[in-house]
């Protein structure tokens, strides 16, 4: 995990060892793209873990609950807490209890799942990297992946060795989605 600060940096030294001519005409903008065009090669290839979102709280009778906003890309599992604000593994919704319509918004079954007045879920997933633009935005997948595929980018013919560096941390990376995950939208 990266800021786009520290990727800058990272993918301007790269491209210093390679060739310091080109390193020198690169603009702020420039590398913010080949950083971006890095990004967008292997978004839906590497998702991300997101840290559980516990905002949604049940309504009695209401089966839909929009996840606009929320960032899921994909959902592994749904937790409801018990009386006590407890998630326990006894209290999963199973997959074939709810599903996802375009927006998203999560569906569940009324005729197999009964929300209860109140209670709060915990949604699991993962996201897509989005693409940086300020120096403060934090990067989730594979730096090793994102700065060799940057600075090949910038070197162009020069940079062979680089993209093979690239696809080396490509191919390395540990992200991938669950394999039980519900594509949340494209």
């Amino acid at each position: 995990m990266q800021t786009l600060a520290t990727l800058k940096r990272r993918v301007m030294a790269a491209v210093s060892g390679m060739d310091k001519a080109i390193a020198m005409a690169l603009t702020q903008e420039e590398l913010i793209q080949a950083i971006n065009e890095a990004i967008d090669d292997v978004r839906t290839e590497m998702p991300y873990d997101i840290s559980p979102d516990e905002t949604v709280t049940l309504v009695s009778s209401t089966y839909e609950y929009s996840l606009a906003g929320k960032g899921f890309s994909y959902i592994h599992r749904i937790i409801m807490a018990d009386e006590a604000g407890v998630f326990t593994l006894s209290n999963v919704v199973y997959d074939h209890m709810w599903g996802l319509l375009p927006g998203p918004v999560l569906k569940f079954d009324d005729r197999l799942w009964e929300p209860i007045n109140g209670r709060v879920i915990r949604i699991e997933g993962q996201s897509f990297q989005a693409n940086l633009a300020a120096d403060t935005d934090v990067c989730y997948i594979s730096d090793a992946f994102i700065v060799n595929r940057a600075a090949a980018g910038l070197l162009g013919e020069k940079g062979a060795m680089r993209l093979r560096m690239a696809e080396d941390a490509r191919q390395r990376a540990p992200f991938h989605p669950y394999p039980t995950s519900v594509l949340a939208r494209n």
